[in-house]
């Protein structure tokens, strides 16, 4: 039975039982600069960003690609499961796979393979960066699913997530944190301490690697934080799924009906967040969003929407690049630094963007 606390609480609208989100506000101000940002190349399932001295490493599902700065695209490798993770370091190429693990390509450790053991699981690897050449730190989103289903994993209120430290030489896996709700992201910060997104919590986490201890670095976030990348004045790039809203924060709290919906209703079609929106006249719609005389408003309530927000050395916002309810360059799941660039990966809008100079500072 459930405490009186709770119940009032429940029957209030209030703690854990508000639907409240918080709003697009200071540095996090809406604007369109993802956009309107230049296109550098169009590609389907666009994801995983990392710049090299050769060109840009991107993954679109199962290829691995290489991206020039004038757009031009060649594929290195393509494997038999969706590609979900990247990192690199001195030649070598951590990769991971839905469902099968982490794989090494190049460098001293090459033909490393790591997959699931009996205490760790390395079937849903969503972020992945070099602590060491021999060290590879991976965030693995839930013991449940794949990355694929990180839509059903939110809905079902998944919290089985976690954070791994693999020892290229010795061949070692290490659980370092578990019980994690989605870690889409990890970056090292010079220390013992780890950033990692815990993006159905809402909010940037630093993990300490001997203790495994949390401590909430930013809190509260209006959208759900996907992967963390450097920045060259040793800050970050935090990309974003999409953005919260209220319909999905009060179906969360409502069991029976969250539970029918995921049994009921396809997939596509859950009112839950998506990398991209208005594909279809069966998607569910919602006051706000509606359009009127033919026209969608940028400030409607949506499901998918693009956001990549700079920050400083202790993860606090800077500034920030959207894009907005009547955009296309939604589910930003992936960002670098390329030069003086930014290069953004718009999973949604199946394309990768450019904002010239943006990485140099130029970020008026």
């Amino acid at each position: 039975m459930r405490p009186f606390g709770e119940l009032l609480d429940r029957f209030l609208g209030r703690g854990t039982w508000a639907v409240t989100v918080p709003t697009f506000d200071g540095p996090l101000l809406p604007n369109q600069r993802l956009e309107e940002a230049e296109t550098l190349a169009p590609l389907e399932a666009a994801d995983n960003l990392i710049s090299t001295p050769k060109g840009i490493l991107a993954s679109s599902g199962r290829r691995l690609l290489r991206l020039q700065g004038d757009g031009r695209m060649e594929e290195i490798v393509s494997f038999p499961q969706e590609i979900t993770a990247l990192a690199t370091a001195r030649g070598m190429t951590a990769v991971a796979l839905d469902g099968e693990g982490i794989f090494i390509r190049g460098g001293a450790h090459d033909g490393a393979v790591f997959k699931s053991e009996a205490n760790v699981n390395l079937g849903c690897v969503t972020a992945l960066t070099f602590l060491s050449n021999d060290t590879l730190l991976a965030s693995n989103g839930s013991a449940r699913t794949g990355v694929s289903g990180w839509r059903r994993d939110l809905m079902q209120k998944g919290c089985s997530g976690s954070l791994l430290k693999i020892d290229l030489g010795a061949r070692k896996v290490e659980l370092v944190k578990s019980d994690l709700a989605w870690p889409a992201g990890v970056a090292t910060t010079g220390s013992n301490r780890i950033f990692v997104s815990e993006a159905w919590r809402h909010r940037i986490i630093s993990i300490d690697l001997t203790s495994g201890q949390v401590e909430n670095v930013l809190e509260h976030l209006p959208a759900y934080p996907a992967r963390i990348a450097p920045a060259v004045d040793a800050g970050y790039w935090l990309s974003f799924y999409s953005t919260r809203n209220q319909l999905v924060e009060f179906i969360l709290r409502e069991d029976r009906y969250r539970e029918r919906m995921l049994t009921e209703v396809p997939e596509a079609f859950w009112m839950a967040p998506a990398l991209s929106s208005w594909n279809s006249y069966q998607e569910p719609m919602q006051g706000s969003q509606l359009k009127q005389m033919g026209v969608l408003k940028p400030y409607a309530v949506t499901r998918s929407y693009g956001l990549v927000v700079n920050c400083d050395s202790r993860m606090q916002p800077l500034a920030s690049f959207h894009s907005r309810a009547d955009g296309k360059a939604h589910g930003t799941l992936s960002a670098c630094e390329h030069g003086d660039d930014l290069i953004v990966a718009s999973r949604g809008g199946a394309k990768v963007l450019r904002l010239a100079g943006v990485a140099s500072g130029q970020r008026g």
